[in-house]
């Protein structure tokens, strides 16, 4: 304080179509799953990877951006670089997600809903990005929608130096400026970031065509220290100030498009780790403060603040029949409104085994326990993992997982209770299951093949007939809402210098009445190519996105919702590496000029290049 088509639909993925980076291999590590590295072919959950040259690869400035090519994943913007966005794992809204940003939880705790402000992440920095999809509530104490694990980059050799910009459309620039060094105990790594733009009019309703701009800067200082070859420490700071414009805000009951948002982000994270005998042990502290001020023609309308402050200890011990993790942490979120403020608080522990079967049937069992203000909630989750050499270059990977989940209610949407009068609210309560088949041929073609579905009961919702003040309060749900549906990845490589990856997802999202879920397509396609060439020097690069079967809130409150219309977008980029030191980039997004909405109401970016220059010494 996560059948009946199966057979079908599995012959469909294991069959090698022709068109991330190269295939992926089994053998990857993965850290999110059980939050200690654990080779791919041994998990039973569905876990999407991209690494820094996948990043790279795709070329895009925003995390926002690079994230919504994943398979399960959709994005909803409000009108441009900075606005209200939303992520969305498998239908789920972000705030039934957990993000981790090099182990900090960087939800917002001032928002109505404790979720992560994804619009401001830059990819800039990135190392990795692990993506777990569905109830996690037993390792992380997350909702119905997942985990996303991000870690920035460590520096590999003794000095590194390193300085970026780039300017396109939209008066847009960026620029970066790394420095960071590696020894025999000290590793130590500063970044510093800026990115600017005019932008574009976001909001269909403003027709003065003023721009609705945004600017974000952001340093980040990382120490880790090997005290002996069983104890390190680490120690990392981050800050980040954003300025987003844009349309109808409210001063009092007038509307006005001079709007302005103010956001601040700090963030501490002190950790130890001690390992040796079999046994690892890590022990870290965090906090996290956000503060948000939003202006009207110039004056301050509300001030907003929260923090997030975490005490975490993990241990592992390997022994002859598996192994066994287990840990304890300790929470408080607070809240600080105009007139109003509140913190709550609580403790979780949780243990999982993880062990196998004659060595080709691996498993996992796991359980949780949170103490929360009120109450108390458990959950649990359970994963098999089945692969199979079918001859010396190919793999095959049976899989499935069950597990449930949970959501406190937010510190906003406990004090607004408070404040009316309304009944306390308990948690959100999520449970799902999943299988999945997975084939590698080599290096040359992989597929996977996921068919998932999940409820979610005792949704928080605001309900306009709760209260005593007239205008409502946050109430529960009776009824469940579920999102079913399957993932589909395919990727290969056609030599040595074309690599391919094409994901889908096919959704079907319902809250408890039936009713389709709002801002989450039914369906996303995602086909991507990188292609090398002058010796690897030069890469040329592309990915193509569809959406389709979407339903908008309106623009206009008390009008109907939006059915959207379906769209595709195609973004391009290229990359020469001129010598060992400079590297040249061009990227090209919405390349078509697609005219597009995500959301009614807001407009989208037309056709925008960019052109940038990186020097690493």
């Amino acid at each position: 304080m996560n059948k009946s088509f199966l057979p079908a639909a599995l012959s469909a993925a294991l069959v090698p179509l022709a068109a991330n980076a190269s295939p992926e291999s089994l053998e990857q590590l993965s850290v999110t799953a059980s939050r200690t590295e654990i080779p791919k072919a041994e998990l039973g959950v569905s876990v999407s990877v991209l690494t820094a040259s996948d990043i790279e690869r795709l070329g895009y400035a925003s995390l926002l951006d690079v994230i919504r090519t994943l398979p399960g994943v959709s994005v909803s913007n409000n009108g441009g670089p900075g606005k209200v966005s939303a992520v969305y794992l498998r239908g789920e809204s972000q705030f039934r997600t957990l993000v981790l940003l090099d182990g900090v939880n960087i939800a917002d705790p001032a928002n109505t809903q404790v979720a992560a402000q994804f619009q401001h992440l830059q990819a800039r920095d990135i190392d990795r990005v692990e993506v777990l999809r569905g109830p996690q509530g037993m390792m992380y104490g997350a909702g119905a929608g997942g985990v996303i694990n991000i870690i920035t980059r460590r520096a590999q050799s003794p000095l590194e130096l390193e300085a970026a910009v780039e300017a396109g459309r939209y008066d847009s620039n960026q620029g970066s400026m790394r420095i960071a060094g590696k020894g025999e105990q000290l590793q130590y790594a500063v970044d510093l970031a800026r990115r600017d733009s005019e932008g574009f009019n976001s909001r269909e309703s403003d027709s003065s065509g003023e721009r609705d701009g945004y600017r974000n800067q952001s340093a980040s200082a990382r120490l880790h220290f090997a005290a002996s070859d069983a104890l390190s420490l680490e120690a990392q700071l981050r800050h980040q100030d954003a300025e987003t414009e844009f349309d109808n805000c409210f001063s009092g009951f007038v509307s006005s498009n001079d709007c302005l948002d103010l956001y601040t982000q700090n963030s501490l994270r002190l950790a130890a780790q001690l390992r040796g005998d079999g046994l690892d042990q890590e022990l870290a502290i965090s906090r996290q403060e956000i503060e948000r001020d939003s202006l009207s023609n110039g004056a301050s309308t509300f001030i907003v603040s929260g923090h997030i402050e975490e005490l975490n200890y993990l241990g592992q011990r390997d022994l002859s029949a598996g192994a066994f993790s287990w840990g304890a942490e300790f929470e408080q979120q607070a809240y600080r409104g105009s007139g109003d403020a509140l913190s709550l608080e609580g403790l979780g522990v949780f243990g999982e085994w993880r062990s196998e079967l004659s060595d080709v049937l691996f498993y996992t069992v796991g359980v949780r326990r949170d103490q929360l203000e009120n109450d108390g909630h458990s959950t649990w989750r359970a994963s098999l993992a089945y692969p199979v050499a079918l001859s010396e270059s190919s793999e095959l990977k049976l899989r499935g997982s069950a597990g449930t989940g949970f959501r406190a209610p937010s510190p906003f949407e406990v004090a607004y209770n408070l404040g009316e009068g309304a009944a306390p609210l308990g948690p959100e309560r999520s449970r799902g299951i999943e299988v999945a088949a997975e084939y590698r041929l080599a290096e040359r073609f992989r597929s996977e093949l996921v068919l998932f579905q999940q409820r979610i009961a005792d949704a928080i919702v605001y309900d306009y007939g709760l209260g005593s003040s007239g205008w409502g309060a946050y109430g529960q749900d009776d009824g469940e809402s579920q999102s079913k549906g399957a993932e589909l990845v395919l990727a290969g490589a056609l030599g040595q210098q074309l690599d391919w990856n094409f994901s889908g997802t096919w959704l079907d999202a319902t809250d408890s009445v039936g009713a389709q879920r709002l801002l989450v397509p039914g369906r996303v396609f995602n086909l991507g190519i990188a292609y090398r060439l002058a010796d690897g020097r030069l890469q040329l690069g592309g990915n193509w996105q569809r959406l389709e079967d979407r339903l908008s809130p309106p623009s206009n409150w008390g009008t109907p919702d939006v059915r959207m219309e379906d769209y595709s977008k195609l973004d391009l980029n290229a990359r020469y590496q001129w010598s060992e030191t400079l590297l040249l980039t061009l990227r090209g997004e919405n390349a078509l000029d697609t005219d597009y909405r995500e959301v009614a109401g807001y407009h989208t970016a037309g056709a925008a290049v960019y052109a940038g220059i990186e020097v690493r010494l």
